[in-house]
């Protein structure tokens, strides 16, 4: 797509300029130019690039619009459909479980991911409609260390991840039509549940990781920036638990009532878990990063139309919407990992056998030994957090509790093929988070036996744990 484009601020880069516009990027470094997923072609007009000013005329050249800036009053570029910024795809916005309370007022839950956002609106005990997007703060960078670098940087950057966040949930509030509801409940992890009331979560990203709150006050949607619903309504947060296990665990906690031997498990840039005992609840979280969502990944993609979300054997792949494959999303990794490795493709470091630099899925899409790497390396996050927890507590798993948008679509023997999950019963919970927050807006008298509960876990910090360096070393190799 062709953009003519003209000069706003000397010092605003390109990626801002065209945002402006109307076409966001995808900025999942947080503009800090080490992703590369903003590559433009500069048609014409005068730049400066990493510092040094280049006139461009056609065929033009590539740039990252993070690190350009235009200098002359006009110009023109091509923005391709790569690089541009998803606003939509397959995001989880259901659950298993018992049903929503039953009460005749509508009410809307919310589930604030550092990825994706997803609301429901209840009417008469039942999902009336549902909604999602990619949470808007996405330009500010893919993990919470980002938004956490981000915010703290100045008041006015905390404000515009505030504003960014609210105003993905008013485009789902209008989506849902939230003008009868009579109240909103949120529910997310500690660092988005603290962007999403405009406070600094700066303590989160520095030892000892402690939350400036845990619990948040009842506010209206007026004083949120909810500006798509009635603005007196109340809008309550489901408490979070600790720095790095917020409120989308106490929900998840809340909803399943895990038994003793059970763990509950929610896969994102963060892996949280929960494990109940026969004595109390332990928790953790180990940082799994982007990858599984295509971070850090060249051939990565969220889940999005064009993206492959399954390989299977016999080297073909389904694609999400159909259509030509434009890019591998997480739970299509994880087959992807599995299926070579059962084919001796892959040895048990990760290496391409034969010898060769990249594995080919089409003509135009494909994977180098160096982005398996990070790949392993997540898978091995998840795998080191779940031991470790395990042998701390020196209780046997018995049941594995899987939450969130990714373990859906996850094929679970191929998740346990590379290791990943151990070799136990496995069960898919949905997105418990939606499911709690959801509950919450219908039944707001549970709010303090939320706060109870967000205080009874035992938090385990995995740095302190010496076992848990030894259990990702061995996470790195595939079975």
């Amino acid at each position: 797509m062709k953009l003519e484009l003209t000069r706003r601020e000397k010092t605003e880069s390109l990626a801002d300029l065209l945002e402006t516009q109307g076409s966001p990027l995808d900025l999942r470094c947080g503009g800090n130019g080490t992703c590369g997923r903003c590559r433009v072609q500069l048609l014409s007009g005068t730049y400066r690039i990493d510092g040094e000013e280049i006139s461009v005329s056609p065929p033009g050249i590539s740039a990252k619009a993070c690190r350009t800036v235009l200098t002359s009053e006009n110009g023109c570029v091509e923005v391709p459909e790569s690089s541009r910024r998803s606003v939509s795809g397959s995001i989880l916005a259901d659950w298993t479980g018992t049903p929503p309370p039953h009460i005749p007022e509508p009410v809307i839950g919310i589930d604030i991911g550092t990825t994706t956002v997803a609301a429901v609106k209840l009417v008469n005990g039942t999902i009336a409609a549902r909604a999602s997007a990619f949470n808007g703060q996405s330009r500010f960078g893919d993990n919470v260390i980002s938004r956490i670098v981000h915010a703290g940087s100045s008041p006015e950057a905390l404000e515009e991840e505030r504003k960014a966040v609210a105003d993905t949930i008013n485009e789902l509030l209008a989506e849902l039509d939230a003008s009868d509801c009579v109240r909103i409940a949120v529910a997310g992890n500690t660092v988005m549940s603290l962007l999403f009331h405009g406070i600094d979560p700066t303590p989160v990203g520095t030892m000892p990781f402690l939350p400036p709150t845990r619990c948040f006050p009842i506010r209206t949607a007026h004083d949120c920036g909810l500006l798509s619903a009635p603005p007196a309504i109340p809008v309550l947060t489901v408490p979070a638990i600790a720095g790095y296990v917020g409120g989308d665990l106490v929900a998840g906690i809340a909803r399943t009532n895990p038994q003793p031997g059970e763990m509950l498990v929610d896969i994102g840039t963060n892996c949280e878990i929960v494990f109940r005992t026969s004595e109390t609840i332990f928790c953790t979280a180990a940082a799994a990063g982007p990858a599984f969502e295509g971070g850090g990944i060249p051939c990565g993609s969220r889940a999005v139309e064009g993206a492959i979300d399954h390989f299977f054997p016999d080297g073909t792949f389904s694609v999400l919407g159909g259509g030509n494959a434009r890019g591998l999303c997480g739970s299509a990794m994880i087959d992807f990992l599995a299926v070579l490795r059962r084919k001796e493709q892959l040895n048990e470091f990760g290496r391409l056998q034969p010898e060769a630099e990249r594995f080919a899925f089409t003509d135009s899409l494909s994977i180098s030994e160096e982005e398996i790497s990070q790949l392993l390396k997540a898978k091995a996050a998840v795998a080191a957090g779940i031991r470790t927890l395990a042998d701390y507590c020196a209780t046997p798993v018995k049941r594995i509790l899987l939450a969130g948008g990714f373990a859906r679509y996850l094929d679970l023997a191929n998740a346990k093929a590379i290791g990943m999950l151990p070799d136990l019963d496995c069960r898919i919970v949905g997105n418990t988070s939606l499911a709690g927050a959801a509950e919450l807006a219908a039944k707001p008298e549970m709010l303090p036996e939320l706060e109870r509960l967000s205080a009874e876990p035992r938090e385990l910090p995995l740095n302190t744990l010496p076992e848990f360096e030894n259990n990702f070393i061995d996470g790195l190799m595939l079975p």
